[in-house]
């Protein structure tokens, strides 16, 4: 496969994983599936084959992981399976759920009286096409010889991700039809997410001969005695992190404190690979509003915890946050993170009773082994 794909293949599997599904709705006169409320046209179709190729041979390199013999360049992809399925069999099935995901979505949209802003769909489809369609003559020219006009490429990188946004407000966002209250978002808040904050110090360095040895004992008293000041100044003297950040600089001689500092949710939190065990233990002991220094791996730390209870009070939709507002925590966010399965689930179940109708010459025509053919060729 030439450099144009691998190229290409990045944004399309980049748009794939940023929902579930994406499609389009563009009128050129060739159309690929529709109801009667929208149409997904010829030219998405095309993309959406090209796109679900990509993700296939994404998934064929992951199962053959750690085999030297492997080349995915070399592979003929009609006789791979994805999935349990033919290659083939797969790419068309996921590329038919994308068109298929976005004529569901525009028919929810239309029954619940979601407003859909044309101008601003066009607005992020006119960045698209200027940065990844017309940005080189070689993606022009390939996406030319695929099919995929301007039009097609842009709406397939925008327009489900909108609809999904809108429809999902429509349905639990402010003043919705299932509109999610302020007492829930807070308890699902305060029971599911954690606010932390700590500071490493190695107590290790190398030697001349680029050995890993002990810090002096001076350089690790002053160490532990500026790290002891700093959890004094938050737990006496109510001091802030920012307070911490700026003493931690002018002690160290230096330009930025190699702190971390988030709220997350607590399953993401267990999850996350770059906390250690031992440090994730360490920040779910402490205390809120509190601060502790430990000693973890030949590492000092300075760790604190924040108030979940007192941060729910900042909790506000964002379209209710004052212009220059920035320390408010997004009542929208939160609530896309409790509802999302739910919201998923209802569009699965009520995209298994989509009526649709399939051209089927349109299919055959622009066939995944078109597809496969063209993008070989790059």
């Amino acid at each position: 496969m030439k450099n144009i794909t691998k190229k290409i293949s990045a944004l399309a599997l980049s748009a794939v994983l940023a929902v579930s599904a994406t499609g389009c709705t563009i009128g050129t006169g060739k159309w690929s599936y529709k109801t009667n409320v929208s149409e997904i046209s010829a030219g998405s179709w095309i993309y959406r084959t090209y796109e679900s190729y990509n993700e296939a041979l994404g998934k064929i390199q992951e199962a053959n992981e750690g085999n030297s013999d492997f080349d995915i360049q070399l592979v003929d992809i009609t006789k791979q399976k994805v999935e349990d399925k033919n290659a083939v069999d797969w790419i068309f099935d996921d590329a038919k759920d994308k068109c298929i995901s976005l004529l569901n979505v525009e028919k929810l949209a239309k029954d619940n009286g979601v407003v859909i802003d044309e101008t601003q769909i066009q607005t992020t489809g006119d960045m698209y096409i200027q940065y990844y369609y017309s940005g080189s003559e070689e993606a022009t020219a390939f996406y030319e010889k695929l099919g995929v006009s301007k039009e097609s490429f842009a709406e397939c990188n925008t327009r489900y991700n909108y609809i999904y946004q809108e429809l999902f407000k429509k349905m639990y966002g402010k003043d919705g039809k299932n509109e999610v209250s302020d007492a829930d978002v807070k308890k699902y808040y305060k029971e599911n997410y954690i606010s932390y904050y700590y500071i490493p110090y190695s107590l290790k360095t190398t030697d001349e001969d680029n050995n890993v040895v002990d810090i002096d004992g001076e350089t690790k008293e002053k160490a532990i005695a500026n790290f002891n000041k700093y959890r004094n100044m938050i737990n006496n003297d109510k001091k802030t992190t920012a307070d911490i950040e700026e003493e931690y600089k002018k002690d160290f001689e230096a330009e930025s404190v190699p702190s971390s500092k988030d709220t997350v949710l607590i399953k993401n939190f267990d999850e996350d690979e770059n906390i250690s065990d031992e440090l994730r233990k360490a920040i779910k002991d402490n205390k809120e509003k509190q601060a502790t220094v430990t000693t973890i791996d030949d590492k000092l730390y300075l760790i604190y915890k924040d108030s979940i209870s007192e941060l729910s009070e900042k909790i506000k939709y964002s379209e209710d946050a004052g212009e220059d507002e920035t320390d408010y925590i997004s009542k929208d966010n939160i609530i896309y993170t409790m509802k999302k399965d739910d919201y998923d689930n209802y569009l699965d179940e009520e995209k298994k009773n989509l009526k649709y109708e399939t051209n089927d010459a349109s299919i055959k025509k622009y066939s995944i082994e078109r597809t496969i053919k063209i993008a070989k060729e790059g």
